[in-house]
């Protein structure tokens, strides 16, 4: 099926070569930035699918030049679309944002506990840290993100007044002592944080630590139910015009065959349907205008240094003008195990899960939403071709928005790309 035909290049290391080279010299199959070319203002994908080149004019010889690297750490890689190379699941502000998920640590509280009049913060426990939250180049190793506890569906559908307007109860006296506080790793810094604070911030703090230590719990999302007007106000909510959870997603994917090394895909390689169903916020996961054009395909890239191996499941539309929203799934096949495997961005997780919008080139322009919950796998085996295969299913997958995540503490964006507008 010609209209499938696309380019693939699942590799982990990005080069760039400063003189001229050959394919002998690099060892690397097809073309490679520094390499000589023959037509100015060509456009093509790298020999290992990691970048975008064109040829241009170099010390008097034309040569291919990187003009846009492609984010593998994110499960993206050069292809051609519309005749025309294409990151698929570009993202960030430049166009090259290299960890454009990693939010540090984000959901990091530190030792925020009970400030009380001298400031000195106690210890909420283990509140999560989310490492890097969507950064597929270590999807595996997100630092001590703990327990997050019940990721459960918390019922909340948006703070709305009675007019149906979104209330914003976040305050940014006390939201500026939040995010201060979660770049903490000990409890002086969390005590600096708070002395640092305004009176109105302190006491609104005071307040979210009081109802924190009260209620019993230790995790973010725990302590988001027990204490929801508090953490709103201290920004432990997020953007309120995002519902909590964001949506709902269902999993059930059986792929007998991977792709590896081959440079197109074709109709015996794919699945004709798709296998993420749901809602996020009020669109459905399958664009029902497009659904007859679903498809979706597992590849694999072994581990590379200094990149693990990499299985990543896609779910897209056959279509000139990509439909929207774009789903995949994607993690270090090395810990991923046959049974129950966990889904979100922490470092017990196995498995990510992210609903994206593209534009017309593939390439991402904003993030929807990522899963949090548990799947099964009943098989997964990474060999190239129908020699290989995976199966994946799973129910009541939670969807929260990067800017509206309670179970990591809030907002976990860390460009404006990374969440897309609240629909």
């Amino acid at each position: 099926m010609k209209s499938l035909l696309k380019k693939v290049g699942l590799c982990f290391i990005l080069i760039l070569f400063i003189s001229c080279v050959t394919e002998e010299e690099n060892g690397l199959k097809g073309p490679q930035a520094g390499m000589t070319c023959n037509e100015p203002g060509n456009r093509i994908c790298s020999g290992d699918g990691t970048q975008i080149l064109e040829c241009k004019m170099n010390m008097d010889a034309y040569q291919w030049e990187t003009i846009r690297q492609c984010n593998i750490n994110f499960g993206e890689y050069c292809r051609i679309v519309n005749n025309t190379p294409s990151c698929t699941g570009q993202s960030g502000d430049t166009g090259d944002t290299g960890d454009t998920g990693d939010t540090g640590d984000t959901g990091n509280t530190g030792d925020t506990g009970n400030t009380g009049d001298t400031g000195n913060t106690g210890d909420t426990g283990n509140t999560g840290d989310t490492g890097n939250t969507g950064d597929t180049g270590d999807t595996g190793n997100t630092g001590d993100t703990g327990n997050t506890g019940n990721t459960g569906d918390t019922g909340d559908t948006g703070n709305t007044g009675n007019n149906g307007e979104v209330v914003d109860n976040r305050s940014p006296d006390c939201v500026s002592i939040a995010d201060c506080i979660k770049e903490c790793s000990d409890s002086s810094c969390a005590t600096a944080c708070f002395e640092a604070g305004t009176e109105k911030g302190k006491a609104e703090y005071q307040a979210y630590e009081t109802c924190a230590n009260n209620s019993g719990h230790t995790t973010y999302i725990d302590i988001y139910e027990a204490c929801t007007t508090e953490a709103e106000v201290c920004g432990f909510a997020g953007d309120p015009n995002y519902s909590i959870p964001y949506g709902n997603a269902d999993i059930d994917g059986t792929f007998g065959y991977i792709i590896t090394t081959e440079e197109d895909i074709t109709t015996d390689m794919v699945v004709q349907a798709p296998f993420v169903t749901g809602t996020v916020g009020s669109i459905p996961i399958v664009d029902p205008d497009h659904s007859s054009n679903i498809f979706s395909y597992a590849a694999y890239s072994p581990a590379e240094e200094p990149n693990p191996a990499r299985l990543i499941v896609f779910q897209e539309y056959n279509t000139v003008a990509l439909a929207n929203p774009v789903s995949y799934i994607l993690g270090d096949p090395d810990k991923i195990s046959v049974g129950n495997n966990n889904v979100g961005l922490t470092a017990d997780d196995t498995l990510q899960l992210f609903i994206i919008e593209v534009d017309s080139e593939a390439n991402i322009v904003c993030r929807h939403g990522f899963g949090v919950g548990t799947v099964n796998v009943s098989a997964i085996n990474t060999s190239a071709g129908d020699a290989g295969n995976f199966v994946i299913t799973g129910s009541n997958i939670k969807i929260y928005s990067m800017a509206a995540a309670p179970i990591y503490g809030g907002d976990v964006t860390v460009s404006e790309s990374d969440a897309c507008p609240p629909n």
